[in-house]
């Protein structure tokens, strides 16, 4: 498979990801740790070497499945996860970017990945209070660098200005931030800087977190429970049925074009060359085929076009 160079690193991630918040369990349906387990393992048959996970995602137990099945290829893989988002005895969550936090959390990752360094350490979300000086949090992260525990830094859901800030104390290599054919924003800004600055730009929610996998229709109701009910605003009732409506005239376009609808919204993105890695999510075998199947193909520039101008219009930025 295809790699690229992220940022000024020495890591070349494969240009598909796999993105492992699913393999957490929690919020995400019925999962089933066997099948994720087995589609790990074939993701890593495909040529995809580049693994996406963070503490949060189960509490832990994401890591901790991505260590025990890595394992035997860690030396061939490249580990993503994040630090600064903690949890209490009750599962409730909050934004902690300390550096006696990061200390503490980078042991528990490594211990959960079952090795000895982590290719890319990011902070899973800047600080909205401020209390917590932007040269604590990244002088941390250099000192972990020093010490050999983290290789390369990376930041999740900053935008410029809180990336410029943290570029002033440690060098940043990458910035992950959701991008799909209905969340657009960040071609404004973000995507602009980091070609600009060549900092690598990782794609999250790629697929709008099912959306433009062609699954749902008018009568879907998603459960309470789920993720996207609880904080996806393209799920909303009003906002879902006029996705829907766009997801029609796409589908017939894909159709057009001969490749299925989750493959030409994964091959959107990678037609612009400074996406590095497309984080894509998977429980099953099936699923990381048909997202590994998105790269052996390319779209045309006309192809390209008549699909950005098609969601162009409802372009939003939604975590």
């Amino acid at each position: 498979m295809e790699t690229r160079k992220l940022g000024n690193s020495d890591l070349y991630p494969s240009v598909i990801g796999f993105g492992s918040w699913a393999a957490g369990k929690a919020g995400w349906g019925d999962v089933d740790d066997h099948e994720t387990e087995a589609a790990i393992r074939h993701a890593y048959e495909l040529g995809i070497n580049f693994f996406d996970t963070a503490p949060a995602y189960g509490l832990g137990h994401s890591e901790a499945l991505l260590g025990k099945v890595l394992k035997p290829v860690r030396e061939h893989v490249i580990l993503a996860t994040k630090t600064g988002l903690e949890w209490n005895e009750q599962g409730q969550f909050s934004i902690n970017v300390s550096k006696a936090n990061i200390m503490r959390e980078v042991d528990e990752s490594l211990r959960r990945l079952n090795t000895d360094y982590i290719d890319l350490y990011q902070i899973h979300w800047p600080d909205p209070s401020g209390k917590i000086p932007v040269e604590e949090t990244f002088e941390a992260l250099n000192q972990l660098a020093a010490q050999g525990k983290i290789r390369h830094i990376g930041v999740s859901n900053f935008n410029v200005q809180q990336l410029v800030a943290a570029q002033t104390v440690s060098p940043i290599v990458s910035l992950q931030l959701p991008y799909n054919l209905f969340q657009r924003d960040v071609e404004h800004a973000a995507l602009v800087y980091a070609k600009q600055l060549k900092i690598g730009f990782v794609p999250y929610s790629p697929l709008a977190q099912g959306l433009l996998t062609g699954k749902f229709n008018y009568l879907t109701r998603l459960p309470k429970t789920d993720v996207r009910a609880q904080l996806n605003p393209l799920f909303s009732e009003k906002q879902f049925v006029k996705n829907l409506v766009i997801i029609e005239t796409f589908t017939g376009m894909a159709r057009a074009i001969g490749k299925p609808l989750n493959q030409v919204a994964i091959n959107w993105l990678l037609y612009r060359k400074e996406i590095t890695s497309v984080i894509t999510g998977a429980k099953t075998i099936k699923q990381i085929e048909d997202n590994a199947a998105s790269a052996k193909w390319s779209l045309s520039r006309e192809d390209y076009e008549q699909i950005s101008r098609l969601f162009e219009t409802d372009s939003s930025y939604v975590i």
